[in-house]
């Protein structure tokens, strides 16, 4: 573009005949040439808000920048429908990501029943082993005391679940619980990393044995 200096001085002597987008685009090219908005407004009759309101016009889609320049919409109406614009590219990573959290959920959510059903476990002694389990694995989130270490990606949940099992005896009902509930809590905190997308299973697994 030509010098910088030159161009503000064009662009002050036609700002009051140019179109709002014709002064957004000119405003564009000296910004980027490294003039603040600030310096700039000094020199044009508006104030830099105005200035990064004719920015903004600019991310509006182009069919409705030509009804802007048609009459058919004011500044202002470009302004809101170029921030609607952009709405959805922010939120659709959201909504992606809030989708495959729920999806892991109720993959973990069948893991743990598909666990408890192998296992040939009443539903008082499921609903009695969740709890538990879910309650140490929520102290244990709270104390930030986390696996040392990671299974490898891919590792299959049969495999974890095996690796996981511990070595301690059952006797009694309520040792029975607690042994499955450390079991339990241990293959989960391995084979789903997450502790929402975690708590969210124990959720659903707990709803569905309630529901058996």
């Amino acid at each position: 573009m030509k010098d910088t200096p030159v161009a503000i001085s064009d662009l002050s002597s036609k700002w009051e005949t140019l179109h709002d987008l014709d002064r957004a685009l000119a405003v564009r090219a000296i910004h980027r040439a490294c003039t603040s908005l600030r310096a700039l407004a000094k020199e044009l009759p508006c104030s830099p808000t105005l200035l990064r309101h004719l920015l903004k016009a600019l991310q509006a889609p182009p069919e409705d920048q030509l009804l802007a320049r048609q009459g058919k919409i004011t500044i202002n109406e470009l302004v809101r429908r170029a921030k609607g614009a952009r709405t959805p590219l922010a939120v659709k990573p959201r909504e992606d990501l809030e989708h495959n959290r729920t999806q892991a959920s109720l993959a973990g959510c069948q893991d743990i029943c598909d666990w408890l059903r192998s296992e040939d476990i009443s539903r008082p002694c499921g609903i009695s082993i969740l709890t538990e389990a879910r309650s140490a694995l929520a102290g244990a989130e709270k104390r930030k005391l986390r696996p040392r270490d990671a299974a490898p990606q891919g590792t299959p949940v049969a495999e974890i679940i095996q690796k996981c099992r511990p070595l301690e005896p059952m006797s009694d009902e309520h040792i029975y619980v607690v042994w499955f509930a450390r079991w339990l809590s241990l293959w989960t905190a391995y084979s789903i990393p997450d502790s929402g997308v975690r708590s969210k299973a124990f959720e659903m697994a707990l709803e569905k044995q309630k529901a058996r």
